[in-house]
């Protein structure tokens, strides 16, 4: 039994070296454990030594009655080699609670340096993306002038739009009935429409388009957990303009914008879209509720389009 206890006590003292050396530097701790040890090596001594010399109670003993004393206290002998058992599933429990602990650390240490590093790339990919706005210009006309940045989406957008509104008839959802509408081949005219328009222009865009893309496919693929990936998203989503927002709306519907549709709809990118500024509002259904996320105005156009059996 005692190899096995003093392999345990070695084991323990591995695995909690750190708290056994805060322990010995707390001067209280420390005397009492040598005060306790103190008392364990006096009654030891005591007890051979009055064994030894024959003085009470073992005074006047014979050699074979004190040996029938000592073996009266067997039983004490079982419950100490009991006890010392315990004492090494103590330690072993002790070791595996050390080990889980450590394990968890671990884990929560490489999820760290995960998000940190994500954290680092997400963040570039954001600057580079202002960069490219930045870079995105109509040069000015005779009687035009130039537009950079972001005036470059408001401008080709409510040039978009007014073209539409004037070659074609625009109804709302509250001018239309089941009988006269049809989404699949509304979707697909303003989808050729908008491909027609920005075919000239993708000079503008296409770089936009594929960059934009690649950062919520970075953060859909990335091995953070859902909560942080829409915490991300909501952080990108947050750097879209509203004319931004429309021409990625009516590019999600094209040809060209089918693969990131799906991150529209999975991250709810037009939460904050102004459905007033969309060419009609029975627009709205070319895309599903969850792309609308907490977009009540959407929402409410919705509920209208399934009263009257439009989707």
């Amino acid at each position: 039994m005692l190899p096995f206890f003093m392999y345990g006590f070695d084991w323990l003292s591995k695995i909690y070296q750190n708290k056994l050396s805060k322990w010995l530097r707390n001067p209280y701790k420390m005397f009492r454990a040598l005060f306790l040890i103190s008392v364990g090596l006096l009654i030891s001594y005591g007890y051979s030594y009055l064994l030894m010399h024959s003085i009470w109670p073992f005074e006047g003993m014979t050699p074979e009655q004190k040996g029938v004393f000592g073996d009266s206290w067997g039983a004490f002998t079982s419950i100490f080699s009991a006890l010392g058992f315990c004492g090494v599933l103590w330690t072993i429990k002790l070791q595996t609670d050390a080990t889980q602990k450590i394990e968890k650390d671990t884990k929560k240490r490489d999820e760290s340096e995960k998000l940190r590093d994500f954290e680092n790339s997400f963040f570039n990919m954001l600057n580079i993306l202002q960069t490219i706005i930045n870079d995105m210009k109509v040069p000015a006309g005779k009687q035009t002038k130039g537009r950079y940045g972001r005036a470059v989406f408001t401008y080709h957008y409510l040039r978009f739009k007014s073209h539409c509104e004037y070659e074609f008839d625009i109804d709302d959802i509250a001018d239309i009935d089941h009988g006269t509408f049809l989404l699949q081949q509304e979707k697909m005219f303003f989808a050729g429409r908008f491909e027609k328009y920005f075919k000239r222009r993708s000079s503008n865009f296409s770089h936009y388009y594929r960059f934009l893309y690649n950062v919520f496919k970075f953060i859909d693929e990335s091995s953070i957990d859902d909560e942080n990936k829409k915490k991300y998203a909501n952080i990108l989503r947050a750097q879209i303009s509203n004319y931004e927002l429309m021409i990625l709306y009516y590019n999600g519907i094209s040809k060209h914008g089918t693969k990131f549709a799906s991150y529209m709809e999975d991250y709810s990118i037009f939460d904050n879209l102004p459905i007033d500024r969309l060419i009609s509002d029975t627009h709205i259904l070319f895309y599903n509720k969850k792309a609308w996320g907490e977009n009540s105005d959407a929402h409410s156009k919705i509920q209208s389009a399934e009263s009257k059996s439009l989707i």
